[in-house]
């Protein structure tokens, strides 16, 4: 227990640095965009290549450390992800950060399972759980973590920082490792790499995070998404078949026919999907509805950060000691408030709400995280060990994916709605103007362009809606006087019997004309008071339905998925919680 004190915090500071970049970039996109005067959607790319290249490597480099040596896979793993980090500070470019961003996600797939798996092993079976705790307590914090320590980095220093603060960290890892961990003599496995099933399980993992990162983009039903899904349906299929038979498989399929295995695999699946559910909506929502900056975004969500590290520590604690499917149920009821606490908040009135929501949602992560974590890996040891861990690292980046695609999918066809609902306000309003009908036709042409519902893009209260002010030309008053001022003579005229216009006094005729011009002027004038007046009252009315639609449309997702952590609890009887004395049936 002695020398896992030692080499724990040098595992601790890679898996931190490698998960908190999974999220850290959701808060500096925006910045990137201005830097490199690309589309949002171009840009997410730099966000969705680091989960699915991680997720595609992490069972073929777990099988890979096993015979390099873990120490030295890790230790390279290190050195991958630090110049990783160095090239995506340094990018001039979308393809440029895009590549950067692939080595980094190499580097964080060989660092994050196999640390995990040294650990483990450096640790006896009384004191795994606390291994467990520090290396998962760690990784949910990184990734709560993210958009907060973006949020201040990029605030003070530029978004490049939020990269660069990783070099040092790296380069005082790698100093230190050696010191602890042996990079000479250390115990490899005289296997033989499955390269049909790592390269099968590459791309099932490839095209299945791709299609559900892509897919509301690219149109679910597209021909592209559809093909992917099936690829990696094909895959699978022919995946399970193979290893199935091999001496050496890519993965320990028996590990499938442990319940507490499978339980916990669902359970990792699901709450890392409610933390992604929080992680990709709140900081936009903060930054972009309600004009909070990318550091008071990160400070409000804080609270929830640190919510997630105290209770997966504690929790993983106290699971030997408390009731596992009481630990289970009481995180996901959690879940649960919280999700119905953020579809109910109303930070108009203050961000309490939002507090006890982050607070909730964190604390009802760790005991559901903490729990499945710890059973995920009770029953292993060996080759199995590592097999358990690179599956359940799968599942984690899964969970954040299924986030990605889901949330993003909803919130998507919400902020068409709250658009084409601001549009439907604007019209109302509109009709009511009262200008000539050609103003009001130019007017709902505007209001379509500047709510395309073809956009995702939100902006909340800095929506640009602008229309120019309503301004009659000197032209078209001099024509409406001179109507006016005929119209008259000839009414006088008509009135005094005269055969002529002419027959009326110069005099009488000039001051005529002067008066009319001046009411002409005047009623010009006061209609295009009366109409801009209205005018600036529609922006104003247009721009705070569209907060109000747009607000509504965030915080809605969460009201449509507040059913599914309660609807989770069905599946607690899947768990087997067996005793220290079964366990040995299943270890190698």
């Amino acid at each position: 227990m002695n020398r896992i004190k030692k080499v724990l915090p040098v595992l601790l500071l890679g898996n931190l640095l490698c998960m908190m970049d999974v999220s850290i970039m959701t808060i500096v996109l925006p910045e990137i965009q201005t830097a490199f005067n690309v589309s949002l959607t171009d840009l997410s790319w730099t966000l969705n290549i680091y989960m699915i290249m991680f997720a595609t490597f992490i069972i073929p480099f777990g099988k890979l450390a096993e015979k390099v040596g873990r120490n030295k896979f890790v230790f390279a793993g290190l050195v991958i992800f630090g110049v990783g980090s160095l090239l995506t500070g340094i990018s001039t470019n979308l393809l440029f950060m895009i590549g950067a961003r692939i080595v980094q996600s190499i580097g964080a797939a060989i660092i994050i399972p196999t640390s995990m798996v040294i650990g483990l092993e450096l640790s006896d079976q009384k004191n795994r759980h606390k291994i467990v705790a520090a290396l998962a307590g760690v990784q949910g914090l990184a990734v709560a973590l993210g958009p907060s320590i973006g949020g201040m980095v990029s605030q003070y220093w530029g978004w490049r920082w939020v990269f660069f603060i990783n070099v040092p960290l790296i380069l005082l890892d790698l100093f230190i490792y050696p010191l602890v961990l042996p990079l000479g003599n250390e115990q490899r496995f005289k296997i033989q790499i499955d390269w049909v099933g790592a390269l099968l399980s590459m791309v099932m993992l490839f095209s299945f995070s791709l299609g559900l990162v892509k897919g509301n983009t690219w149109g679910w039903h597209s021909m592209i998404i559809l093909s992917l899904f099936g690829l990696s349906f094909i895959s699978l299929i022919v995946f399970i078949l193979l290893e199935s038979r091999l001496k050496s498989p890519m993965m320990d399929m028996r590990l499938f026919k442990n319940r507490n295995f499978v339980a916990a695999g669902c359970s990792l699946v699901l709450c890392n999907f409610f933390l992604g559910g929080m992680a990709v909506l709140i900081p936009t929502f903060l930054t972009r509805i309600h004009d909070e900056s990318e550091l008071h975004a990160a400070l409000w969500i804080t609270p929830y950060s640190f919510a997630v590290m105290i209770s997966v520590i504690v929790t993983s604690l106290c699971v030997r000691r408390v009731n596992n499917k009481f630990l289970l149920s009481v995180g996901f009821i959690l879940i649960g408030i919280s999700y119905y606490l953020l579809s109910q908040m109303d930070l108009d009135r203050g961000y309490t709400e939002l507090i006890i929501a982050d607070i909730a949602l964190g604390v009802g992560y760790g005991l559901v995280a903490a729990t499945a974590n710890i059973l995920a890996v009770a029953d292993f040891h060996g080759t199995r060990l590592t097999d358990s861990q690179s599956v359940a690292n799968v599942l984690r980046q899964v969970g954040m994916v299924l986030a990605i695609a889901v949330f993003m999918t909803i919130l998507a066809n919400h902020i068409t709605t709250a658009k084409q609902q601001t549009i439907n306000d604007g019209k109302s309003r509109i009709a009511r103007l009262n200008g000539p009908s050609k103003l009001r036709q130019r007017l709902i042409r505007l209001l379509n362009v500047k709510l395309a519902t073809a956009s995702n893009q939100v902006n909340g209260r800095n929506q640009q809606i602008q229309f120019h002010q309503i301004r009659i030309s000197t032209k078209k008053v001099k024509a409406a006087s001179q109507t006016a001022y005929q119209k008259r003579l000839k009414q006088i005229q008509v009135t005094n019997q005269l055969t002529s216009i002419k027959q009326i006094p110069v005099a009488s005729r000039q001051r005529l004309k002067l008066i009319i011009n001046q009411k002409v002027k005047r009623a010009a004038v006061e209609k295009t008071t009366l109409i801009n007046r209205q005018l600036r009252r529609l922006i104003i009315h247009v721009k705070a339905r569209l907060h109000h639609h747009l607000d509504r449309a965030f915080l809605t997702v969460y009201g449509n998925m507040v059913w599914l952590p309660f609807i989770s609890l069905l599946g607690l009887p899947l768990f087997s919680f067996k005793k220290k004395n079964d366990r040995q049936k299943n270890r190698d």
